[in-house]
């Protein structure tokens, strides 16, 4: 039987040590994570020693780290803040390196004051295509998320896949971000459907309600058409990490029972 690659997302937990969400991961026969960079690029820090001992901690748990999420922003006001984005993206690639993943969860960007909503498009484009020759040079994969008000619009998402046009660009399916967006859920199997065939990664996630009124829920109890999410990537041949996101209360617990309905349902 071909291996259920279950994982969760590190930055949801309320743990305030590392190896007490390792250890969780262990408890529940959980052996992929992603992790954000924020984790290890902190003020006091030095992000490259940060993401040796973490990675030292999860290989002797036989955890993988599915993916580095970059927290970047390519709608910058200016081609100077664009510059330090990118800086930001070649210290992630060596983080990525040393975490032993060959993948990178990005962002399009947040509307800012100062910025154009005509720009954005433009400065979204530039900055993947920038990031995608980088990728190519650090031998790395992106996932690009449906995250926000701007690449929540799926159509848009989709428009920027098809451009930049390279096999290290995919994306990141936010089973939950499209509703909270403003799609109805009758239409998410739709979208789905249509993004199946460029999914790289997964953030499986329920609930209900839109923007103010949304309400993280364990996987099955929320609104959102998981399964129709699930056949959709299988039926698209997808054997990458089915990673959990949840934002509900009770994080643990909340964890817990998102574990047992997965494995239940893939």
């Amino acid at each position: 039987m071909e291996e259920k690659k279950i994982g969760v997302i590190h930055y949801n937990f309320s743990f305030k040590e590392f190896a007490e969400f390792v250890d969780w991961c262990c408890q529940n026969q959980v052996f992929y994570v992603e992790i954000q960079s924020s984790t290890l690029i902190r003020p006091d820090s030095q992000p490259e020693k940060e993401a040796e001992k973490l990675s030292t901690l999860l290989s002797k748990n036989k955890i993988r780290v599915s993916q580095l999420s970059a927290g970047n922003d390519f709608v910058q006001k200016t081609s100077q803040d664009m510059e330090v984005q990118m800086e930001k993206l070649k210290l992630v690639c060596r983080l990525a390196h040393l975490l032993q993943t060959d993948q990178l969860r990005i962002d399009g960007g947040w509307p800012k004051e100062g910025v154009e909503a005509d720009k954005y498009g433009q400065l979204i484009l530039d900055g993947l295509l920038r990031t995608v020759s980088l990728a190519e040079k650090e031998n790395l994969y992106l996932a690009l998320d449906n995250h926000g008000v701007i690449t929540n619009d799926y159509q848009f998402q989709l428009e920027l896949i098809i451009k930049v046009n390279s096999s290290r660009l995919g994306v990141n399916l936010d089973t939950m971000n499209y509703a909270w967006y403003g799609y109805s859920v009758d239409h998410l199997p739709i979208i789905y459907e249509t993004m199946a065939p460029f999914t790289r990664h997964t953030h499986l996630k329920d609930g209900t309600g839109t923007r103010s009124n949304y309400r993280g829920k364990v996987l099955g109890e929320g609104e959102i058409p998981l399964k129709d999410a699930i056949s959709a990537l299988q039926n698209n041949h997808y054997k990458g990490v089915w990673c959990i996101e949840y934002e509900g209360p009770d994080k643990e617990s909340g964890y817990s029972r998102c574990v047992q309905w997965l494995r239940k349902n893939i």
